[in-house]
């Protein structure tokens, strides 16, 4: 895997935009108005949802059942849940998923982390763009958000 290399695909907005193009990277008129990756309404920006039977499978092997479907701004994902750790994975589009969250360092405005997969690899290729993302990052009405799980490990 290269440093560029797109590991999953996203779904909601940005898939369907993309299904709706005749040449993908494309931009196309969609009923409903144009939006770029990464931009929400306000609506869409206050809509998080819980998926109680996604699957999931992280780098290591280990297994979730169910995430958190939320707009997120786009950025970097780190190995760990410190503002010093490596950025192994950069987050493009938006919505994304995430599987728990936990405390970490303290980012500007929180302590708060959640664990997803990002879309492109930045370094760190095991990891598969595996990491955390601030929760000031996710376009969540409270953190943690109510129902997804704390990350079992600290």
């Amino acid at each position: 895997m290269t440093g560029t290399d797109t590991v999953r695909r996203r779904s909601g907005r940005a898939a369907r935009l993309l299904r709706g193009c005749v040449i993908p990277g494309v931009l196309c008129a969609l009923a409903g108005g144009l939006a770029a990756p990464g931009q929400a309404t306000a609506a869409e920006a206050a809509e998080c949802r819980l998926r109680p039977d996604e699957q999931h499978t992280d780098w290591t092997g280990r297994r979730y059942t169910g995430d958190l479907l939320c707009e997120v701004e786009p950025g970097h994902i780190r190995l760990q849940s410190r503002s010093t750790s490596p950025v192994n994975g950069t987050m493009l589009y938006s919505p994304a998923w995430f599987v728990c969250w936990k405390r970490g360092s303290t980012y500007p405005g929180t302590d708060l982390w959640y664990l997803t997969q990002g879309d492109q690899v930045v370094s760190t290729p095991a990891a598969k763009a595996w990491g955390y993302v601030p929760a000031t990052s996710v376009k969540a009405p409270s953190h943690p958000f109510p129902g997804l799980m704390e990350c079992p490990w600290t």
